[in-house]
């Protein structure tokens, strides 16, 4: 057994509160605007949050002993408190600005405004207590409610003598807990609370996390660096925090757009800070204005609609003198929408595909958009008009969901007859003898100003400022039908690239690269085999001017600039136009609630039968607000990354396959700290195509070693790829051979004393079997499996959701002992590597308990402890026949389930002392509550307690060590689905799809219940009599069902009660419990 590491043991080893990593984790994902400057940077298909990545690198760095406390607040998880008189006053909004630091130390002196917030706060705490004495009052069940009960702990009165003005405190940092707070925000909203105070509990900012995004707090420094590496870098985060926590960074991989990514994510702001911020914002207002000059003649502003100005008139009636200031052409176009039209193979009519006629869904200001057919039967034309909804009609009671496409299908707006997909990709491509289709622009959205108005209907003024006097406006939105301006505007647009075709293929700007063959060949079936082919004429115009200029600018930049600033500032005008790129294209589509989404708002190729088209013209143009994202992006990566000026020798960016970076030396580096491919989930090649053939025109003299081929490197990335290699079969054989190879070269650069700590997501047990028995096979032991939630920990729906941990990080170390005699897997007198195993899993139990683990993520800790035993001793052999991943974690599973029926019982029940689907049931309620399960997951477990799962098409006697599965039928409904479903079903798990669920008392069928086979039923009967009849019904229904099983009985009753996560069923329960007494 090689246990040569124990003396070394880290924090991810020996545990860490990984529940408050989660909750952290899901708060900075919480929100799309508050996201790290990473996600606004550049497109990227997987990036992980930087929490969970930070926590990583410390986690995997720190020795085991590590203070948890101490880790929590180097994750940025800390709020600032004062201490008065034995109580802790948390700092938080402007009086953080009051702070001082004296000396290395924070401090905080009290003057007038400040005593002033102190006796608010007093009185803020006593209306709250006010708050939670009326909810323990009405309801009994709130005093025993743990978020309540820590809430009211917090709320503790601040005692006299309070401070006076000119006292000076001490401020320290705790650590936060975002896992409680996730709790208390759930709990404020929850429906109990709601019917006592009449609305759910407004939260104050004290009560709440107490500090930003912990993202945002900058950690300390180490004072003892260590190379960290990342073999497969793809956006960047793991780098990034690596760099942030004061270490040398390697950060490679194999594709080129990720690697210009990890300049702009990591080298450049360390290197030049905010200094490079004037520069980007120069150079980049000279492409802007460029593009915007030539993009001018074909993109005009109309006059307003006559309905718009009524609306203005109607605005200003109580102002009319300043109506003329307002009715002006529009300001702005946000868009301007296009869908495809074919020619109806049937009547030969015009046939627009519109997948909706919505147009604005956002509240009180609802659009659509209807067809307007000109009534003949052969040949028609049609024409289109906006109009407003109201009540979810148009004014002649239009419709805004009728679509004339649905599941591929068109329909003629004018014959009304289906046209089938294969006509429509054929007039995709051009191939039917209905001609091609064609790019139909339906409505423009527009934007106008009108003057804000008081109450009176009086015009608003600045009274004070630079705008003193002037009049405040607000931005109306509109969408009308396009005129004949905006058709002529299309068309010229058109022309002009015709007419600058010639010269933009001699320089070699135009991307005619063919679409090449792939898992996802949609663009090319609907017709755009070349990258060029996914924009329209005035979309590819503007994309070509902005390529053009750049190169013309590049020469005076590198000049002006020098070489390596020069080359940052190229760098990031590259990335704004591929931020135009990727929402000024024809696989967009525009979203009747946020506007314009991006080509890879989803991870593939996906064709939009409706897009928008960005205007690249004026002040507010499309490629204004992409350099603006860019420069806003690399000002938040500034204020995060510590500034290093001119010193790159913390960081090293390789492009290179992971399996083979022969630039890192044998033995070198301290910790890998990884997040792999996971199968076909992406294929980042294939996708950054649509980038790199764009990229290699600005930036291949930039970043020569990234730019050599046509389209990037598809044959060595490690994904499992069917279009490459011949089928799903030989792509899984492949991707798990890569990844091989990818482990071996972690082996050979790791230090002896190193850790290569892996995020995985986990998803079946085929993943864990393939990743698990890769790493062991390449000599490396996995030594623990520390679970990432992004649901929180103890939330008052985690039971009903049964929320699996988003991500594991699996920790792994170098084999010393290279003997390869097997080990046996069951021993004389208990020993063995199975016995190991649950001498490990149960020991990690007790360890785990300080950790506040929800049921799922403890089991997932425990498979760690059981790979670790497994891997310590490999191989393992039961007799002849080897013991794989799976067969480890199943012990887990087993030893995880007794002592979890044990811990929710008390003590009191075995799962012996039920009958084996009772068991069954009852395991899973307590791991995974009433949602959804997975199926492999619950497979994994029911093998490990030997407990069979079986499908049941209806009733059935239960004979064996099995649990019966009720099929639960989708819409579309078969025979015996139907009628179990109607009838209820007799099995306790119900299956639909890959999930499984335990079925609620109200789901079951009436004979079966009545007819009880097993202690599972025996629970389920009872409730359902309770709900019928009160506690007589209840307590002559267990008398008749349930001689010699009282006991049993009262404590799944029990159990079913405390375990729940639904309100409702929490209080029925006690109220039974409390009647059977």
């Amino acid at each position: 057994m090689d246990l040569s590491y124990q003396d070394d043991l880290r924090l991810i080893e020996a545990g860490f509160p990984c529940h408050q990593v989660g909750a952290e984790t899901q708060r900075e994902r919480g929100a799309a605007s508050a996201l790290p400057p990473l996600y606004f940077l550049h497109v990227w298909w997987a990036r992980r949050p930087l929490t969970p990545s930070r926590a990583a690198i410390l986690a995997s760095l720190l020795p085991a002993d590590t203070n948890p406390d101490r880790f929590i607040k180097q994750l940025g998880i800390f709020k600032k408190v004062v201490e008065i008189n034995g109580i802790q006053w948390v700092l938080v909004g402007k009086i953080l600005d009051k702070l001082a630091n004296v000396g290395g130390r924070e401090t905080l002196k009290i003057d007038g405004k400040i005593h002033e917030w102190l006796l608010k706060e007093n009185d803020r705490r006593s209306k709250c207590r006010e708050i939670i004495r009326k909810l323990e009052t009405t309801d009994l069940n709130f005093s025993n409610d743990f978020v309540l009960k820590q809430w009211k702990t917090e709320l503790a009165s601040i005692p006299d003598p309070l401070p006076q003005v000119g006292d000076i405190l001490e401020v320290t940092k705790i650590p936060a807990n975002p896992a409680h707070i996730n709790d208390r925000i759930q709990f404020a909203k929850s429906k109990n609370v709601v019917s006592v105070l009449g609305k759910a509990i407004k939260l104050d900012a004290e009560d709440l996390y107490g500090y930003n995004r912990a993202f945002t707090n900058s950690p300390e420094s180490t004072p003892t660096p260590k190379i960290v590496m990342d073999m497969t870098s793809g956006g960047g985060s793991i780098p990034f925090e690596a760099l942030r926590l004061g270490h040398k960074v390697i950060a490679n991989d194999l594709n080129p757009v990720a690697c210009v990514i990890l300049n702009a994510t990591l080298k450049y702001p360390s290197q030049f800070g905010i200094e490079l911020l004037a520069d980007i914002e120069n150079w980049g207002e000279k492409l802007t204005k460029h593009v915007s000059k030539a993009l001018d003649p074909v993109t005009p502003f109309s006059e307003l609609p006559e309905q718009e100005k009524e609306l203005l008139r109607t605005h200003c009636k109580a102002c009319p003198d300043v109506i003329s200031e307002f009715d002006k052409k529009e300001y702005d176009h946000t868009g301007l929408l296009y869908c495809r039209q074919i020619t109806c193979p049937h009547c030969g009519g015009e046939a627009p595909l519109l997948n909706t006629c919505w147009l604005s869904k956002e509240t009180g200001k609802q659009w659509g958009v209807k067809i307007i057919p000109d009534g003949k039967s052969e040949k028609g034309r049609v024409n289109f008009e906006t109009y407003r909804i109201n009540k979810g009609k148009g004014p002649k009671g239009e419709d805004p969901g009728f679509a004339t496409v649905k599941r591929g299908v068109g329909l003629c707006i004018h014959c009304k007859q289906a046209i089938n997909t294969d006509e429509i990709k054929a007039q995709a491509r051009g191939e039917s003898e209905k001609g091609q289709w064609k790019d139909r622009l339906y409505c423009v959205v527009s934007i106008r100003f009108q003057p804000k108005l008081d109450k009176q209907g009086q015009i608003q003024r600045f009274k004070s400022g630079l705008k003193k006097g002037e009049i405040k406006t607000e931005k109306v939105k509109f969408f009308r039908t396009p005129n004949t301006d905006d058709l002529n505007a299309v068309k010229q647009a058109e022309e002009l690239l015709e007419k600058n075709w010639d010269h933009w293929e001699e320089l070699g700007l135009i991307p005619t690269e063919k679409f090449p063959q792939g898992n996802d060949m949609r663009p090319k079936v609907y017709g755009m085999p070349r990258w060029c082919d996914m924009f329209m004429g005035r979309q590819l115009f503007a994309h070509l001017t902005l390529v053009e200029k750049l190169n013309e600018l590049k020469p005076q930049i590198l000049e002006l600039e020098g070489d390596e600033k020069g080359k940052a500032i190229i760098t990031y005008l590259q990335l704004a136009i591929d931020k135009g790129l990727d929402y000024n294209a024809k696989l967009t589509f525009w979203d009747g609630e946020r506007g314009v989404r991006h080509v890879f708002s989803g991870h593939d190729y996906r064709v939009n039968l409706n897009f928008a088209e960005m205007i690249f013209s004026g002040p507010n143009s499309g490629i204004s607000w992409c350099l603006k994202q860019t420069i806003d992006a690399y000002k938040s990566l500034c204020k995060l990354m510590p500034h290093r000026k001119n010193e790159n020798k913390s960081l090293t960016i390789i492009n290179n396959s992971a399996a083979h970076i022969p630039t890192v030396n044998d033995s070198s580096v301290d910790l890998i700290c990884m997040d792999p491919p996971y199968y076909n989930n992406v294929q980042y090649a294939e996708l950054s195509d649509f980038f790199y053939v764009w990229m290699k025109r600005t930036l291949k003299d930039i970043y020569p070693e990234y730019f050599k081929k046509r389209l990037t490197n598809k044959i060595d990335e490690a994904v499992a790829n069917p279009s490459r290699d011949g089928g799903n079969k030989e792509a899984k054989n492949n991707y798990e051979k890569m990844m091989g190879e990818i482990f071996c070269e972690c082996r050979r650069v790791l230090k002896q004393n190193g850790l290569l700590t892996i995020m995985f997501t986990h998803k079946t047990q085929e993943a864990w079997e393939t990743f698990t028995s890769s790493l062991i096979k390449n000599k490396l032991i996995i030594t623990s499996c520390a679970p990432i939630s992004s649901e929180s920990h103890n939330s008052m729906n985690i039971k009903n959701q049964a929320a699996a941990s988003s991500a594991v990080f699996l920790s792994c170390r170098r084999r010393v002992n290279e003997s390869s005699d097997p080990s046996s897997w069951k021993g004389f007198g208990g020993t063995g590597v199975q016995q190991d195993i649950i001498k490990a899993v149960k020991k990690g139990l007790i360890d785990f308990k300080k950790l506040s683990l929800n049921p799922v993520d403890e089991m997932v800790a425990c498979y760690g402890k059981a790979l670790s035993v497994l891997s310590e001793q490999w191989p393992v052999l039961d007799g002849d026949e080897p013991v794989g991943p799976i067969r480890a974690m199943n012990e887990a599973s087993r030893v995880v389930a007794e002592t979890q029926i044990s811990r929710i019982t008390d003590g009191k029940l075995s799962i012996n002392d039920m009958e084996p689907e009772a068991a069954m049931a009852l395991t899973l309620y307590g791991i995974y509550g009433l949602g959804d399960l997975p199926y492999d997951e619950a497979l994994n477990l029911s093998r490990s307690l030997n407990i069979k799962l079986e499908a049941k098409t209806g009733g059935y006697t239960v004979d064996d060590r099995f649990i019966g599965i009720n099929t639960q039928s989708n819409t579309r409904r078969s025979n015996q689905a139907a009628k179990a479903e109607d009838l209820g079903f007799h099995a306790p798990l119900l299956r639909k799809g890959s999930k499984l669920r335990l079925a609620l008392p109200e789901e079951r069928n009436p004979k079966r219940l009545e007819h009880p086979q097993t202690e599972w039923d025996l629970l389920h009967g009872l409730i359902i009599q309770y709900r019928e009849g009160d506690i007589p019904l209840a307590r002559a229904y267990m008398a008749r069902h349930a001689e010699g099983k009282e006991e049993i009985l009262m404590h799944l009753l029990s159990v079913w009660t405390a375990e729940t996560g639904d309100e409702d069923l929490r209080k029925e329960g006690n109220t039974i419990l409390f009647g059977l007494k």
